[in-house]
C-alpha cells in the first residue's frame, strides 16, 4: 500500500515537473520566470523535496543586474540545504546570499535578508562557534519585525543560549524573556524557555530564582525531558541555599526514582548529598545509615569512597563515638588526604582526640587545619582547647 502511494506521488511530481518546465519554456519576460521558479521551488520545500527545490532555485542563480533577487534565490538553496542536512553547501549558499544582499538597491527584501542570517545562526551555532552565531543573530533582530512568530521567539532563544554559552547569564534572561513574550502559550518550546532562564540564574548564584524557574518547567511538562537533571539542579539550590529540609526531600524523590532506572554512580551521589543533608539537621544517626549503606554496596570511586568514609568520622564525633571517629578516620586518610567537604572531617579529627586526651595527635589535627583553612572560625576553639 505505501509502494502504491509512493509510486502516485512521485507520478504527481513528475506531471507537476513536466508542467512546470513548459511554463517556463513559454514564460516571454524575466519577472515570468522568477515568478514560476519561486513558485514551483516553494512547492517542492513544502513537499520536503530539498534536492529538486535546489534546482529549480538555482536556475534563477544566473539572473543577472538584480542583486537582491539573486540574493533571494541564493538564500532559497542555502535553506534547502539547512534543512536536508547539507551543512558545507547551507554555509556556502547563506554566505552568498547576505553578500548579495544590498539594502540600498531595488527589490531588497528585509525579511528574507533577516531569514537568511538566522539560519546562519543556528549553523554557526551547531559547530559550536557562539561568537559567530550570535553576530548572525544579531543582524537578523534588526529585522524582527520582519519575521515570522515562530522565527521571532526561536532567535531569541538562539541569543540567549549564544549569551549562557558566553557567560553572559543576564543577557541570556533577558532574551528568553523576549521569547517568552512571542511564544504561544501551549508551544512545547515554552518549557525548554523557563529551563534556560533557571540554568542562567544558577550562573549568577540567584538560586531562589532558579528554583522558580524549575519548578515552573516541570509544572509545564510533568514528563519533561530532563525532568531529573531539573530535580537535581533544584535540590543543588536548596543545598546551596542551606535550606537541608528542602534540599533532602528533593533528593529523596530522585533517589526512589533512581533506584529502579538510575545509574550506580549517580545513587552514590545522593547517597553522599542524602547523607550531608541529614548531618546538617543534625539527624546524626541517619546520617550515618545513609552512609554505611553506601559502603556496603563498595562504590567504585575513589573520591565517593573516601568522602563516605569521612562521614564515619563525621557522624561517630557527633554521637560521641570518639574512637571510632578517629579509627574510621586513619583509614580514610590512608585513601586520600584531601576530598570535599574535608573541613568538616579534619576539624572532628582533632576535636575526637581531643576528647581522647591524645594531645599529641590533636596538636597535629589542629595544626593541620589551621594550614588547611586558615580562615576558618574553628580555629578560634581548636585555639582555645590547646
Amino acid at each position: 500500500m505505501v509502494d502504491v502511494f509512493l509510486r502516485i506521488l512521485l507520478r504527481i511530481s513528475r506531471v507537476n515537473k513536466k508542467q512546470f518546465n513548459a511554463k517556463l519554456k513559454k514564460a516571454t519576460s524575466i519577472e515570468e520566470r522568477i515568478t514560476l521558479l519561486d513558485k514551483y521551488g516553494e512547492e517542492l520545500f513544502e513537499k520536503e523535496n530539498y534536492a529538486e527545490a535546489v534546482k529549480v532555485y538555482s536556475q534563477a542563480l544566473t539572473i543577472r543586474n538584480r542583486p537582491n533577487v539573486k540574493a533571494y534565490f541564493a538564500g532559497q538553496v542555502g535553506i534547502c540545504h539547512f534543512n536536508a542536512g547539507n551543512d558545507k553547501e547551507a554555509f556556502k549558499y547563506l554566505k552568498q546570499s547576505a553578500r548579495l544582499f544590498k539594502p540600498d538597491k531595488p527589490e531588497f527584501m528585509e525579511d528574507m535578508y533577516g531569514f537568511v542570517y538566522f539560519h546562519l545562526g543556528s549553523l554557526y551555532e551547531y559547530h559550536g562557534k557562539m561568537v559567530e552565531s550570535l553576530e548572525a543573530r544579531k543582524v537578523c533582530e534588526l529585522y524582527i519585525e520582519s519575521q515570522e512568530k515562530d522565527t521571532r521567539w526561536m532567535l531569541f532563544a538562539g541569543i540567549a543560549r549564544n549569551h549562557e554559552a558566553l557567560g553572559k547569564h543576564d543577557e541570556a534572561i533577558r532574551y528568553s524573556q523576549k521569547a517568552i513574550q512571542v511564544i504561544s502559550d501551549n508551544d512545547p518550546g515554552l518549557s525548554y524557555l523557563y529551563e534556560s532562564m533557571a540554568n542562567n540564574y544558577m550562573g549568577l548564584n540567584q538560586y531562589h530564582e532558579a528554583i522558580q524557574h524549575f519548578s515552573k518547567v516541570l509544572e509545564l511538562d510533568p514528563n519533561f525531558e530532563r525532568r531529573d537533571d531539573i530535580q537535581l539542579k533544584m535540590g543543588g539550590c536548596y543545598h546551596l541555599l542551606a535550606n537541608y529540609r528542602m534540599a533532602l526531600e528533593t533528593y529523596e524523590k530522585i533517589f526512589e526514582l533512581n533506584q529502579i532506572t538510575g545509574k550506580k554512580e549517580t545513587q552514590n551521589w545522593l547517597y553522599l548529598k542524602i547523607a550531608e543533608c541529614y548531618f546538617h539537621l543534625e539527624l546524626f544517626e541517619k546520617s550515618l545509615l545513609v552512609i554505611l549503606e553506601m559502603l556496603r554496596r563498595n562504590p567504585r570511586k575513589k573520591e565517593d569512597k573516601v568522602e563516605a568514609r569521612s562521614y564515619l568520622t563525621n557522624n561517630y564525633y557527633e554521637l560521641g563515638r570518639y574512637k571510632e571517629a578517629v579509627e574510621e578516620g586513619e583509614k580514610t586518610l590512608m585513601l586520600a588526604k584531601r576530598f570535599h567537604n574535608d573541613d568538616l572531617f579534619y576539624v572532628r579529627m582533632a576535636l575526637s582526640y581531643h576528647k581522647l586526651g591524645d594531645k599529641k595527635a590533636f596538636r597535629k589535627y589542629r595544626t593541620l587545619f589551621r594550614k588547611m583553612f586558615e580562615e576558618d572560625n574553628w580555629n578560634k576553639y581548636l585555639d582555645k582547647l590547646q
